[in-house]
């Protein structure tokens, strides 16, 4: 990631999808909201900004990495796991689920994993996610 700001890298992390305007510019103040609130460090050197949201039909997962480092409310951090959630009568369940998937490999050693992948391949592969992009 070439971002300086929490506010540059959740912008950066959402170019990974294909929202319309309005949708993208609600997404970002929702997770900056969220992030200003309660900052969601999740380990050493990783963040985790996410929201539920009616905008969207399926899970949505962008991973980020930073070799210099990006300023945070509490800390600076080098990796950004950002996710998006459907509002739906399943989405709760899935919300929590998801947060407890990557929290638990994450304290089973996935943190060092993710922190040295030597690419999204490899990092969508630690959480047993499929890498979408090219």
């Amino acid at each position: 990631m070439t971002s300086t700001s929490l506010e540059e890298a959740i912008s950066e992390l959402l170019d990974e999808f294909q929202f319309q305007r309005t949708t993208r510019t609600l997404l970002q103040t929702a997770l900056e909201t969220r992030e200003m609130a309660e900052p969601t460090m999740v380990h050493e050197g990783i963040a985790m900004p996410h929201c539920r949201s009616i905008l969207v039909d399926d899970i949505m997962i962008a991973l980020g990495r930073s070799a210099s480092g990006i300023p945070w409310p509490e800390r600076g951090v080098r990796m950004i796991i950002l996710f998006i959630t459907p509002v739906k009568p399943t989405g709760p369940s899935e919300h929590l689920e998801l947060i407890k998937h990557i929290a638990q490999t994450l304290r089973s050693g996935g943190a060092e994993e993710l922190l040295s992948a030597s690419g999204p391949d490899e990092a969508a592969s630690i959480f047993k996610f499929t890498y979408g992009g090219d």
